[in-house]
């Protein structure tokens, strides 16, 4: 099998590492082919005589990477996956999903290596009886890799770095989509911010957005705007996956969009049969149906070149669930030319492209949002803010993840401003300025100042002042807000950590 040279690249750094002692991180972009990577690495082992694991959590990866391996080394591997009612117990490689290699640990023999794809999903070593963690914890002599194209986490932050809590200590090989999009590997997406944005101010978090609540805010009279809004942008994409919050979403989703544009749709979700999502997927890449409506199915595991146009109605504070949601569109295929990423709910404000392109268009920005362009596009002011939202802020005092009490100085991408009452001062508003920031290390972070322009004091007067905006006080903070809009805004600014918020302690200009 011909290797890609940052195929080879991978494969090389990894055993160097591994070599060195190490247990590495290999981070490569969806659609770059991390399973022929795996093969190659497993089968190394195999042929000193060693034994390889390679464990997942779904058993479509299962299935692809068992005969990635076949295609590479000649040799059927073991597989051990219930979903594939197959329990091996032969050879050096073992290929299968975490759930049914931990029911068959003691028929096992032990393994020298285990690979972990999609490996973010792995919980920090952390005591917890996670399965992931029982099997690393009960095979400490065995060496690592992880295999991931998002190697960090919404609860923990990065997967890899010195200490106990990690189960990977290095970042041995890095391919972005970036690179792999200019090598001609991949095929670059375009993102669109629509007009029709959903209002998320009513719905709860609680590790995510409640998928529920975001249920609920999606109307009948939204989900029209959406629909009619989808031949106006996508009108030649033939395949149209749509990622929904629920089923009951997903289902009024599908029937609007059949209603208002004619479009054949169909609904994927995990309460069907395997016979179900075969029949339903089947239709979907033959092109019998062009839209898709999806909840959690078609994230990991789904290789469909094809793909053409993403329809995010499914909002999100993971990063790393987002880059895999655009991950679906960047495989090369000769029937496209880009992916378009149309965003409903706020996830490029929110997270940004997460390398997968540049920057993104709003709506009326655009001049052509399908394949080939006859005219360039229009850029409008940018509006994607670099930085990681699940990366843990670092405390440069301690060299640790930063406590209640750390004040670190970052970067100011953007300042934005609103009025609000506090609780405890509710006679009268007071202005909340928001500030959108990066830490050295790339961790994103939103920072507040609280600004009394009803009895204005010398912090008020210096803010004003420094932004040259001739404001009369004391007024009210209704009347402040819009003015702050195009004002200078700081370089940088020292912000102190309390509980789960950053407050600004001083503002840094250029």
């Amino acid at each position: 099998m011909q290797l890609r040279p940052y195929q080879q690249e991978a494969i090389d750094s990894g055993l160097s590492a591994l070599k060195a002692g190490s247990n590495p991180v290999l981070q490569l972009a969806t659609g770059t082919g991390k399973s022929i990577i795996i093969a190659a690495m497993t089968d190394h082992f195999r042929r000193a005589g060693k034994q390889a694991w390679m464990l997942t959590h779904v058993q479509q990866l299962v299935k692809q990477n068992a005969a990635t391996y076949e295609r590479y080394s000649g040799i059927n591997p073991a597989v051990v996956c219930a979903g594939l009612g197959r329990k091996d117990m032969w050879g050096g490689v073992t290929y299968g999903t975490i759930q049914s290699v931990t029911g068959a640990l003691d028929t096992l023999q032990p393994p020298d290596l285990i690979v972990i794809d999609e490996a973010h999903r792995v919980p920090h070593n952390e005591g917890e009886p996670t399965l992931y963690e029982n099997i690393l914890r009960r095979y400490p002599e065995a060496q690592r890799v992880a295999m991931t194209a998002t190697p960090w986490r919404m609860d923990n932050g990065i997967i890899y770095g010195t200490g106990e809590q990690f189960w990977f200590d290095t970042l041995a090989y890095n391919y972005t989509v970036p690179r792999a999009v200019a090598d001609g590997w991949l095929c670059p997406l375009v993102g669109v911010e629509t007009e029709t944005q959903l209002d998320l101010g009513a719905v709860s978090v609680s590790g995510d957005y409640v998928q529920s609540e975001v249920a609920e805010a999606q109307t009948n009279d939204w989900l029209g705007a959406v629909a009619r809004s989808l031949p106006v942008l996508a009108p030649l994409r033939k395949h149209i996956a749509a990622y929904c919050p629920t089923v009951k979403a997903a289902k009024k989703t599908a029937e609007t969009i059949h209603r208002v544009t004619g479009w054949t749709t169909t609904v994927l979700h995990a309460g069907m049969s395997q016979e179900e999502r075969d029949e339903v997927l089947g239709r979907f890449t033959s092109g019998q149906t062009r839209v898709l409506c999806s909840v959690d199915m078609i994230t990991t595991g789904f290789d469909f070149p094809s793909l053409d146009c993403i329809v995010c109605l499914r909002p999100t504070l993971s990063s790393s669930l987002w880059v895999q949601i655009q991950g679906r569109g960047t495989r090369l295929c000769p029937t496209k030319k880009n992916c378009l990423v149309l965003d409903y709910v706020g996830n490029l404000i929110r997270l940004g492209g997460v390398d997968m392109y540049e920057t993104f268009y709003r709506e009326k920005g655009l001049v052509e949002v399908e394949a080939v362009p006859r005219q360039p596009y229009v850029k409008k002011e940018r509006q994607i803010y670099p930085g990681v939202r699940s990366l843990t802020p670092i405390d440069p005092m301690t060299g640790r993840d930063a406590k209640d009490g750390a004040e670190l100085v970052v970067t100011v991408h953007n300042v934005n401003s609103v009025a609000i009452t506090l609780r405890h001062k509710k006679a009268s508003p007071v202005l909340l300025v928001q500030y959108i920031c990066t830490t050295p290390e790339g961790a994103r972070i939103d920072a507040a100042n609280f600004i009394n322009t009803e009895t204005p004091d010398r912090k008020t007067l210096e803010f004003f002042d420094n932004r040259a905006l001739a404001i009369r006080l004391p007024c009210g903070a209704k009347s402040l807000s819009w003015q702050l809009r195009g004002a200078r805004k700081p370089v940088a600014v020292t912000v102190r950590k309390k509980g789960r918020y950053w407050n600004v302690v001083e503002e840094h200009w250029a």
